[in-house]
């Protein structure tokens, strides 16, 4: 599989920002996971930590003129020719995360992690990816990431790369997800139970 910013988009902007105020609107394919253990096995990282507040930065990638399989140059790398759509940029938010857990991965606790999401609000057009929940400042999530050498991790996937933690900090699955996660599950996966 091509190492992806975002693992496949599978419709670029559906509508034009230069036509109308409406939202940008992405669709994206992403790998499914059908259990704790299996997106555990598939993340690099896998943190507990805190929004630090809103998006460091919002930046736009773009594909290079020759296209190509380089996700760094590339946004819509891994797109059938057909489906790119040149020129198209491809919008995200840049979230700094406060570590406070490590259940897996190189972070150390105190540090902040970039993440990065599809979307944002750039030069007064707002991008959204159909579906996703956004990090939202000052909250904390367990978070399931694929890290970069020289770009900010990403969630594995919208819905499932991300348990909100509750009032109690357990973590909470989104409507989306069918796999709950618990700190059990968090001890026995990491090895700390």
């Amino acid at each position: 599989m091509t190492r992806l910013l975002f693992p496949v988009l599978a419709a670029m902007a559906l509508l034009s920002a230069c036509a109308t105020a409406e939202p940008v609107v992405y669709s994206a394919d992403y790998p499914a996971y059908e259990s704790a253990d299996k997106l555990y096995e598939r993340a690099s990282l896998v943190v507990e930590g805190t929004v630090t507040g809103a998006p460091a930065r919002v930046q736009e990638l773009r594909a290079d003129k020759g296209g190509g399989s380089d996700p760094k140059l590339n946004p819509q790398a891994g797109l059938e020719s057909a489906q790119q759509q040149p020129g198209s940029p491809v919008v995200i938010s840049v979230y700094q995360v406060r570590v406070t857990k490590v259940f897996k991965g190189g972070a150390q606790p105190g540090q902040a992690v970039d993440v990065q999401q599809l979307g944002g609000t750039l030069r007064g057009v707002t991008y959204e990816e159909s579906g996703a929940q956004v990090l939202r400042p000052g909250s904390g999530y367990v978070l399931f990431l694929e890290t970069y050498p020289d770009a900010p991790a990403a969630l594995l996937n919208p819905q499932q790369g991300q348990y909100p933690l509750d009032t109690a900090g357990n973590p909470v699955k989104l409507a989306q997800n069918p796999v709950t996660l618990t700190r059990d599950d968090l001890k026995r996966l990491s090895g700390h139970g």
